[in-house]
């Protein structure tokens, strides 16, 4: 048996892979410049003559985590699971968001076709994560400040790390289930509260400051124009208070690190040392 995870060298598929292997599961890292080993395979959402590679490089996958990132045209999506529900999938694990967003023209057609397959697939709606600190550090190591578009609002920030694992449950579990799973943090935190986290790891003083819809579009600027338009949506929404109503619901899944924990884990990426000249 071996399971196939997309987006492998992104931030929750590195986790996932982590834990399959320490599990003993033959995994088959897919992304577009595979750098993991004898078990990685060249996959890119673009280019469809690559959909084939992972089934080529093992004929026993029989689940698939699918990571895709918010470019990617339906129709590419679809045509990946027809291909690899003919090869022998057994269930599809779908990374989403934690809200829904209106006539969501990316999600709302492939999870139709899932629902059309006729196979057990779960979706993952974790909140955000801590990781986009880590991975765009800038503001924070360069500025002294968190921009955020979501005014005063409270969001369940969450670990990969958490998310991944809740991934692997899914992945493994027997018999394969189908539903959603709201992922979340231990804690609601504003990024007022973010901001203070920082400032004490850091023993520094890290502000928080506020900006409209419009000006966060700005920065994004460059981007593909329906990101942004998604994006700008899920920022109204937050400051909304939509992320606070996903943290109420009682079925959702607490992952265990903490803001604090993981600021203090990573603090190295935030020091002044590391500002590049």
């Amino acid at each position: 048996m071996s399971i196939l995870v997309t987006g492998s060298t992104g931030k929750t598929g590195r986790h996932i892979l982590s834990i399959l292997h320490s599990r003993a599961i033959n995994v088959i890292a897919a992304s577009r410049r595979p750098d993991l080993g004898d078990s990685a395979v060249r996959f890119d959402w673009e280019d469809r003559t690559t959909y084939s590679l992972p089934f080529d490089a093992a004929s026993d996958i029989v689940a698939v985590h699918l990571i895709i990132p918010s470019e990617i045209p339906h129709d590419n999506v679809c045509a990946f699971i027809d291909l690899a529900v003919s090869r022998g999938v057994k269930r599809f694990i779908l990374m989403s968001g934690s809200l829904d967003i209106p006539g969501d023209p990316i999600e709302g057609p492939i999870r139709t076709h899932l629902e059309a397959s006729g196979l057990p697939f779960c979706v993952l709606r974790p909140s955000r994560f801590f990781e986009n600190f880590s991975d765009f550090p800038e503001s924070i190591r360069d500025e002294d400040k968190i921009i955020s578009a979501t005014d005063t609002a409270s969001i369940g920030l969450v670990s990969c790390q958490d998310v991944a694992q809740v991934a692997v449950d899914c992945l493994l579990a027997e018999p394969p289930h189908c539903g959603e799973h709201f992922i979340v943090g231990p804690e609601l935190l504003s990024f007022t509260q973010v901001a203070e986290c920082f400032s004490r790891a850091l023993q520094r003083k890290i502000s928080y400051e506020s900006i409209s819809v419009d000006e966060q579009k700005q920065l994004w600027s460059g981007l593909p124009e329906e990101f942004i338009r998604l994006m700008g949506s899920v920022e109204e929404m937050t400051a909304a208070g939509s992320e606070g109503l996903v943290y109420a619901k009682e079925t959702k899944i607490i992952g265990r690190k903490t803001l604090e924990e993981f600021v203090r884990e990573n603090v190295h990426l935030w020091a002044r040392e590391n500002i590049q000249a």
